[in-house]
């Protein structure tokens, strides 16, 4: 694999033997589709230890090596990891609260909300305008389209973000906005961070923290 081309087309947050972390632009896939198409795998080569959505924007941890996937995938399934994302919807959401409805698997586009293996989101709302929310939210587990679901289900749907009943948009307005992991050699975690970009602030403006 080739660094230098990655940095030059996809922005690199962190980098180190084992791992790289890259501030991944929304409507490019992690992996390739039924088609084949063009994704960050297909681009780099890098090893996958997590997924944000097509339409997710933000911090995208992959791995260089086997050995540095298989440490991430530990941290990743032992709960070690944490997330923070803001998401901007519509609806009637309270100040601060949490869901634990269980997830399905995904089907045509969107996940059953209800059934399925359990979940966990916590969220703060950090600002409203003109009837939209701007959310913090901070999975605790990592369900396919866990954070978008589960805010939906309480009653604040992402703009853009159809599928839940989003108002259409460009884009979903959901970006992972930093990630915290165990790493030997950072001291107690590594924490990276990206801010929103502008097809995101856009969409709250005054969004960025």
């Amino acid at each position: 694999m080739v660094l230098g081309y990655v940095t030059a087309v996809l922005p690199v947050l962190h980098q180190d033997r084992h791992l790289v972390v890259i501030d991944k632009p929304p409507g490019l896939p992690v992996i390739p589709g039924r088609d084949q198409g063009d994704s960050i795998v297909t681009q780099t080569g890098f090893l996958v230890v997590h997924r944000l959505d097509e339409g997710t924007s933000g911090v995208l941890v992959m791995a260089r090596t086997t050995a540095g996937q298989r440490m991430l995938s530990a941290a990743f399934e032992s709960r070690q990891v944490k997330k923070g994302y803001l998401a901007v919807g519509t609806g009637d959401l309270a100040d601060q609260g949490e869901c634990c409805l269980p997830l399905g698997e995904w089907q045509r586009g969107r996940v059953a909300i209800g059934r399925g293996r359990d979940a966990l989101t916590r969220w703060t709302v950090r600002a409203r305008a003109e009837g939209r929310i701007l959310v913090e939210a901070h999975p605790v587990t990592g369900r396919t389209h866990q954070v978008r679901a589960h805010l939906s289900a309480s009653g604040c749907a992402l703009i853009g973000d159809e599928a839940y009943g989003g108002l259409p948009a460009p884009r979903v307005a959901l970006h992972a906005w930093w990630i915290e992991l165990p790493w030997p050699g950072r001291g107690d975690c590594l924490r990276i961070e990206s801010p929103p970009p502008p097809s995101f602030t856009s969409l709250f403006p005054g969004a960025v923290p």
